[in-house]
């Protein structure tokens, strides 16, 4: 029981604090499916790196086999890619389109539900797995600091993407909106991925044990960034007529603005991140 709980309770309280960051808050039941999705999408994972290590039995191998420049593709494309697409593509699918996605910041609490909830069934295997000793204790508390927030921070990249491409599609920006449905996957991607490779390849070359702290701290401090720029973002994407006024953005020159929507220097026509049409 003790076990359990360590292995929850850290993807209970980040949960809590996405949720409490929204300042709309989404339907419960919704939350409650979108993280029990996340659950599924372990089983989309275990499927997809078995079909794929069937393919290609390279991907068959254990970690402590590969080279360290092995463990590039095993790394990115093996683990980080199936991981990340088996739950955007739940986010996608479910939440995207959804009534209720009416502010960019509701795609980073979907996306951080499902993530969550890919997490949890993840750190639940991993705890006891270690045993039911001091040994899944440790290996609980270890990653309620780190694999569990790293989840979230992943999902976070992967909804404040779908949250500006969601806006830019509200504007007609076909481009703008695919660039940003790219980064959404492509982004967590390569942040899941050099997460792992750092951890794994410490195992080979002890110095990089020091560069995945340092990756860490910047991977955490840069989505808690995400979170409160988007948080910050009150407009509804889902009105007809949707033209904001500027809070604060006083144009510094007749060509140079700030986006009233996500903060964005605009020079021109559109926001390059989000795709507002400053000009009509």
């Amino acid at each position: 029981m003790i076990l359990l709980f360590l292995s929850i309770l850290p993807v209970f309280l980040l949960g809590r604090y996405i949720y409490r960051t929204d300042f709309e808050k989404e339907p419960t039941g919704m939350l409650v499916g979108l993280f029990f999705m996340g659950i599924g999408s372990v089983a989309v994972t275990l499927a997809l790196t078995l079909i794929l290590s069937n393919i290609i039995p390279f991907f068959a191998m254990s970690d402590g086999e590969i080279t360290i420049l092995g463990l590039i593709p095993y790394i990115y494309i093996g683990v980080a890619l199936i991981e990340e697409f088996s739950k955007w593509i739940f986010v996608y699918l479910f939440a995207y389109h959804h009534y209720e996605f009416n502010h960019a910041y509701d795609a980073i609490v979907y996306a951080v539900f499902v993530s969550l909830g890919f997490a949890c069934l993840e750190n639940i295997m991993y705890v006891f797995n270690s045993g039911i000793t001091t040994s899944g204790i440790s290996t609980a508390l270890l990653r309620a600091i780190t694999a569990v927030p790293g989840h979230a921070c992943f999902g976070v990249l992967i909804g404040y993407y779908l949250g500006l491409a969601k806006t830019a599609d509200k504007h007609q920006n076909k481009e703008i909106s695919k660039k940003n449905k790219i980064k959404s996957l492509l982004f967590p991607i390569l942040a899941h991925g050099t997460y792992d490779f750092l951890i794994f390849g410490s195992a080979q070359i002890p110095f990089f044990f020091l560069l995945f702290i340092v990756f860490v701290v910047f991977l955490f401090s840069k989505t808690i960034d995400k979170v409160r720029q988007m948080s910050r973002v009150h407009f509804d994407i889902r009105e007809s007529s949707f033209i904001p006024t500027p809070p604060v953005p006083i144009p510094l020159t007749h060509e140079y603005r700030f986006c009233p929507m996500c903060g964005e220097k605009v020079i021109g026509k559109f926001c390059a991140r989000c795709g507002y049409q400053h000009i009509k």
